[in-house]
């Protein structure tokens, strides 16, 4: 594998050193990570999904055993949405934002 090394303004260097701490990655395995996504990213003209940005950045983990045994596979998220607007509880949105808990 070939090496690179790039100056950076300390206040790029913590943002990219606090990024990967929360996602429990060092900063030379983020930077690989973005640096790869964005000359895929280049290369292709698009941007790609969410999903594909996300995991570029290591963002994405795979669902726990919990949370995949709970998956109804026939279920569509439009039905999902009807069936919590029926019930008058929560939008979808209000429920998966009580579960993450507030923003830090």
């Amino acid at each position: 594998m070939s090496s690179i090394t790039i100056d950076l303004p300390p206040e790029t260097y913590k943002r990219l050193e606090a990024q990967a701490r929360s996602i429990g990655q060092d900063p030379a395995t983020l930077s690989r990570a973005l640096l790869e996504s964005a000359l895929q990213d280049r290369e292709t003209g698009q941007s790609g999904t969410a999903r594909e940005v996300l995991q570029a950045a290591g963002r994405v983990r795979p669902l726990s055993p919990t949370l995949r045994d709970r998956i109804i596979p026939a279920v569509t998220l439009d039905e999902v949405r009807m069936i919590l607007k029926q019930t008058g509880g929560p939008s979808l949105s209000e429920i998966i934002e009580d579960q993450r808990g507030p923003k830090t």
